[in-house]
């Protein structure tokens, strides 16, 4: 290999390598979970969600998150928002909230990186046994927003690209109490109260997508190899 050329490839790798790591992971920074009519409208009288200070209001229960048997957010209302670092491939989790009315059709919005508007919503029927079940994307106009009793529209898919990452809800269910028979959680705070707990589960796939200018970026490098052979007026071979 040329001298000169010998120097200038790790130099454009070098300039290659950063730009491939650019995507920060997708963080699930609020959940919220929701009764709802067959068209996945948010309706009465029962909701669940991660935002501190919300038990302030009547009927803002909070719902806790595990994986792999630990608890993600709480022990205390104080710390019920999550910060949740989604990694590649599948993440899966387990919801607990204290028990409400057994209504037929329940929703979840999931809230990434700080934003106040959903990025994934679904919704589908009350679970009365294991086994089995179904979901849909949540495209409702009116949906439970993250302040006491605001209301935004779902968004009406399972997926979203952040940072270059594809996140997408591939289960979600939530089961009467006599489903799982648990009992972990209470209104405002981890910790058995008493009464079998509601048990829901969720599953994020997180998989890599080309950043949109990578392969002109990689055009460009190699354009920039073959200018640089091109002017080594020698006999060496560029490779």
């Amino acid at each position: 290999m040329n001298h000169h050329l010998k120097y200038s490839l790790p130099f454009l790798a070098a300039l290659f390598i950063p730009l491939t790591n650019i995507s920060a992971q997708p963080q699930l920074t609020s959940i919220v979970v929701f009764s709802t009519d067959s068209s996945g409208d948010n309706v009465a009288p029962d909701l669940w969600d991660t935002q501190p200070g919300n038990n302030s209001n009547q009927g803002y229960f909070d719902v806790w998150i595990q994986s792999g048997g630990i608890f993600l957010n709480g022990p205390l209302d104080s710390q019920a928002q999550p910060n949740i670092s989604l990694s590649s491939g599948v993440n899966s989790f387990t919801l607990n909230a204290d028990p409400g009315s057994d209504h037929s059709q329940f929703g979840i919005s999931l809230f990434f990186n700080g934003a106040a508007t959903p990025s994934i919503s679904a919704f589908g029927s009350m679970l009365t046994a294991q086994g089995p079940h179904s979901f849909a994307a949540d495209s409702a106009a009116s949906t439970p927003g993250l302040a006491i009793g605001s209301s935004v529209p779902g968004a009406g898919t399972l997926s979203f690209i952040s940072g270059g990452e594809l996140i997408t809800l591939t289960d979600f269910f939530w089961a009467t109490p006599s489903v799982y028979n648990q009992d972990l959680v209470g209104q405002y705070s981890t910790g058995a109260n008493g009464l079998p707990d509601y048990v829901g589960g969720m599953t994020l796939s997180v998989t890599p997508v080309p950043e949109p200018g990578m392969p002109l970026l990689a055009i460009g490098l190699l354009a920039g190899v073959i200018m640089i052979c091109r002017r080594m007026r020698t006999s060496e071979n560029c490779f």
